[in-house]
């Protein structure tokens, strides 16, 4: 928006008598914050408007007839119009226009910083859809006794973490539940369910299971397989795995 458009337009005296849709005195706002002029036709414009107002209650434009007041001098009724006019630019200047004014710019800056915002949103869902490179894997390997949990070591810019399982021979199109949990009975963090389920062996027959790195905190934790499809079925492995964040 042009200071030459919203002249032609006749946009303050239209934005100061509230006849702008919300869309217009938006644009009308971001513009003459940064113009002088506009800025400063606003003032005198609503300074004027505030004054005939304020002289219009008085009854001071519309004077009840007397039998003597064809005869009084007009600079009589142009001091008194004066004297309103200044108590109501007074009352403009000193107060009404500061408070609109600092709404209005309180306004933009939380606008800028909504775009911002915004912005920055837009940047990380991006950078969530692009593919992820050197994603960690560790291989899950059946805990026996005092054998070393397994261990996956995460990144601090990773995003996912992939946990394969060579699972024991099964019947073909079997689906397996996997559960997660901590050996401290602690929760997780983001995970709202621990358990997976309906898994299906890969081409290699091994699962392959995509976390969100951010759900996995360092610490220890207890994987455990089973068959989906059979209620309380027995534990098929059990997996100790060691997270570690760097």
């Amino acid at each position: 928006m042009t200071h030459r458009e919203i002249e032609k337009r006749g946009w303050v005296e239209a934005y100061v008598e509230r006849r702008l849709s919300a869309t217009d005195a938006a644009d009308f706002e971001e513009h003459y914050f940064r113009c002088e002029q506009c800025f400063s036709d606003v003032q005198a414009m609503e300074k004027f408007i505030a004054g005939l107002k304020y002289a219009g209650l008085r009854g001071l434009l519309d004077p009840k007839p007397a039998r003597v007041a064809w005869f009084l001098p007009a600079f009589v009724f142009a001091a008194a119009l004066s004297l309103v006019l200044g108590a109501g630019l007074a009352f403009v200047g000193l107060v009404r226009l500061p408070a609109r004014e600092a709404q209005l710019k309180e306004a933009l800056a939380a606008g800028k910083a909504s775009r911002a915002r915004i912005a920055e949103l837009d940047q990380r869902a991006d950078a969530d859809m692009r593919p992820e490179a050197n994603v960690p894997v560790v291989i899950l390997e059946a805990s026996r006794g005092n054998d070393p949990p397994n261990r996956l070591v995460v990144g601090g810019q990773t995003r996912t973490a992939l946990l394969w399982l060579d699972v024991p021979s099964q019947r073909p199109w079997t689906r397996f539940r996997l559960t997660i949990s901590t050996l401290d009975n602690r929760e997780f963090k983001a995970i709202p369910s621990l358990t997976l389920h309906r898994l299906e062996r890969n081409q290699n027959g091994a699962l392959a299971v995509s976390l969100p790195a951010a759900q996995l905190a360092t610490g220890s934790y207890l994987v455990r397989l089973f068959l989906d499809d059979e209620p309380g079925a027995p534990v098929i492995e059990e997996y100790r795995l060691a997270v570690v964040h760097n």
